[in-house]
């Protein structure tokens, strides 16, 4: 049996990795039939950090462990913090407690009482010129190998979407059976020119001011998987490459020159140029004040996600 720390912190936004390890702590510590009574999950910003603590020094049910997971430890407040120092120096020998952040920027003075008694890892995803290695390696790792051109369109979609990625490379690993080679043509095959249609569709519909169409899309999103967060995520990437794009054009760069700046990839830019048309500067700034706020608003817990969103697509199209 590996050793097991009883704190780690789980740092960087590779949460797929996170999730995976989290998989591998379950395995490891949980009993069969145990994780109702032993695997408990927390937001840092809407729970009480004694219940927490008590959750953690409690018996768990059966000869097993218990396993408490904490995101978004870098919301804590000096309080919580506190106590979970406290807990630090004095683990319960039953639970194991994870931290979650997707940043690093977990207050100093915090950081700098616990990281003595915690195990930190990062989980950083791979971006710009380390994807490519990275895409390579992970075929490897399947037994294949990928052509030059097809790796080059892997590449576009890595800057988009890490995990969208992953979920292709596994599809292309299938579909290619037992050829050791993928081409540029499976990876049009597989991936075809769908890739983001979806967070298109939403910023289309957004800026028509489209109601129906615009809540029609934020469904398709949501059943794709993709969590409320992940989905501001995308809306405000797009938001900003689409008022870069815009900034660019105002000083005289030319569509190819802007789109190759931004690495739009070469089957989006008809689509992407569209979206540049359909907004101004002002109503991007002004939108991306409501996101913002839709964000806080969640992270504060004066409202449920899905909740929120709506909230904000109403907001934009009023």
């Amino acid at each position: 049996m590996p050793r097991i720390f009883p704190i780690y912190l789980f740092t960087g936004d590779d949460h797929y990795l996170k999730r995976q390890a989290i998989s591998k702590l379950k395995e490891v510590l949980l009993r069969a039939g145990s994780e109702a009574f032993n695997f408990d999950v927390y937001e840092a910003h809407d729970c009480l950090i004694e219940e927490v603590v008590k959750n953690l020094y409690s018996v768990p049910f059966g000869s097993g462990k218990r396993l408490v997971v904490l995101r978004s430890a870098e919301l804590l407040h000096n309080h919580a913090q506190d106590i979970l120092v406290g807990y630090a120096k004095n683990p319960s020998p039953h639970s194991c407690l994870v931290m979650e952040t997707s940043k690093r920027d977990i207050p100093h003075q915090f950081r700098d009482n616990i990281h003595k008694h915690v195990r930190e890892v990062s989980f950083a995803v791979p971006k710009g010129k380390q994807l490519i290695p990275w895409i390579i390696k992970e075929f490897k790792d399947r037994k294949k190998t990928i052509d030059v051109s097809a790796l080059n369109i892997l590449k576009e979609i890595g800057d988009e979407d890490i995990d969208y990625l992953r979920n292709e490379m596994d599809k292309l690993a299938t579909y290619v059976g037992r050829s050791s080679n993928v081409t540029k043509k499976d990876v049009e095959n597989i991936i075809g020119h769908n890739h983001s249609d979806n967070i298109f569709e939403f910023i289309n519909a957004l800026s028509r001011k489209d109601l129906r169409g615009t809540f029609s899309a934020k469904d398709k999103l949501l059943r794709s998987k993709k969590s409320v967060p992940e989905i501001l995520g995308m809306i405000g990437w797009q938001f900003r490459r689409i008022k870069e794009a815009k900034l660019m054009m105002a000083n005289g760069r030319t569509y190819a020159q802007t789109s190759k700046t931004l690495r739009v990839p070469s089957f989006y830019i008809e689509r992407f140029m569209n979206e540049i048309k359909s907004f101004t500067i002002k109503e991007i700034d002004r939108d991306m004040e409501y996101l913002l706020e839709t964000d806080y608003n969640i992270k504060r817990g004066v409202m449920k996600g899905p909740e929120a969103l709506e909230f904000f697509i109403v907001k934009v199209c009023s």
